[in-house]
């Protein structure tokens, strides 16, 4: 049995305290509402050719990892952040780059958030090449863990996620796959793989595919196989999670409020100290964490995920599927056509996947 550390009994209270801070409506308490997205560093053991950080961050022409002074100033920042924000339920996020290469500083971000506020999720994003040789202690705070599969064999896969599970605190554990080549073609197998060792699944369209129609026609194709066996699983009594399975769509909600933080509640800092409203925009930056009144510096309407945006089409407004696609990701749509306005870069595919996903949510409630 793992043991429960004195973060997950703070978390425990926080979640059940009446504090007055801003929650998640019914069914979605511990649904996080401000997400702290930390990429303390770049550099990384792989060189994947569909990262964001890798191709955007403009690697050899800034900072690669965050200095001693900038992350002694954000150790205080995330504090000061959290009693501006008044949401009840945070989560930091640990991407990169590959945050494993230094787990000390992750503990020292997570022993800030446990003694400065009233506690956080912890989440940490790896390709957990480094999980034989990483000090475990470090990590006693976090909960989630999530494995890039890349280009790893789900043989090596397993090895890794049990390696996770053996050593660590973390009572959920997810694969993420971005797909590409390599894993648009064994997507279903990735995901029979993930479903028989009960972890959850996240897949990621390729933005830097090569352009056209072709891809989204193969990856349409792959996301019917991929909901077809869901299916079959949820039938037989599997625990099938859908939030965040599909290029971070949540079908599920259903209420008149975007579930999306992006440019509203998003503080994602980078190695300079900079920040800016988009987890996948390492150009856009609207301050520094040494700025005053931080809450108004990470706003940014651009980024705004969400369907009430004056600047998207009738019919999205319109839409069966409007309430999980939100008009689409902002950035997808700045990063290809070079505004955040307009359709779902997706829209297509949207329409066709997006009723699959609700069906099979209801397939999950009813088994």
């Amino acid at each position: 049995m793992r043991k429960i550390t004195a973060h997950v009994q703070q978390l425990q209270k926080m979640y059940s305290l009446d504090n007055g801070r801003l929650q998640g409506e019914a069914g979605w308490e511990k649904f996080p509402r401000f997400w702290f997205i930390l990429f303390l560093s770049y550099r990384c053991t792989r060189k994947c050719r569909y990262c964001y950080s890798l191709n955007q961050a403009g690697i050899g022409r800034q900072r690669l990892e965050m200095d001693e002074d900038t992350f002694a100033v954000l150790l205080d920042w995330i504090p000061e952040v959290w009693r501006q924000n008044n949401v009840k339920v945070n989560i930091v996020n640990f991407l990169g780059g590959e945050p494993l290469l230094r787990t000390d500083r992750i503990k020292k971000v997570m022993d800030a958030v446990y003694r400065y506020t009233d506690g956080m999720q912890g989440l940490v994003n790896t390709n957990a090449d480094l999980v034989d040789t990483v000090n475990w202690d470090d990590l006693g705070s976090i909960q989630w863990m999530t494995t890039n599969i890349a280009d790893t064999s789900l043989e090596e896969l397993a090895r890794r996620m049990n390696i996770i599970q053996e050593r660590s605190n973390v009572i959920n554990q997810t694969i993420a796959a971005t797909l590409d080549q390599v894993n648009l073609e064994r997507v279903v197998d990735i995901t029979r793989f993930g479903m028989e060792n009960g972890y959850r699944l996240r897949f990621y369209k390729n933005l830097y595919a090569e352009p056209g129609r072709e891809y989204h026609r193969k990856l349409l194709k792959k996301y019917h196989q991929v909901v077809d066996l869901l299916e079959n699983y949820a039938v037989r009594g599997f625990d099938v999670h859908t939030t965040f399975l599909f290029d971070i769509l949540i079908p599920s909600w259903n209420l008149p409020s975007s579930p999306y933080p992006c440019g509203k509640r998003l503080a994602v800092v980078f190695p300079d100290g900079t920040i800016g409203p988009c987890i996948r925009n390492h150009t856009f930056k609207t301050g520094t964490i040494l700025d005053p009144d931080p809450l108004r510096r990470l706003q940014s309407v651009m980024f705004h995920y969400d369907v009430t945006r004056n600047d998207l089409p009738d019919d999205c407004r319109q839409c069966a599927c409007k309430t999980t696609c939100q008009g689409g990701c902002p950035n997808d749509k700045l990063l290809l056509t070079g505004t955040s306005a307009g359709r779902s870069m997706a829209c297509e595919l949207h329409r066709e996947i997006i009723p699959r996903l609700q069906h099979l949510d209801s397939l999950q409630r009813r088994s």
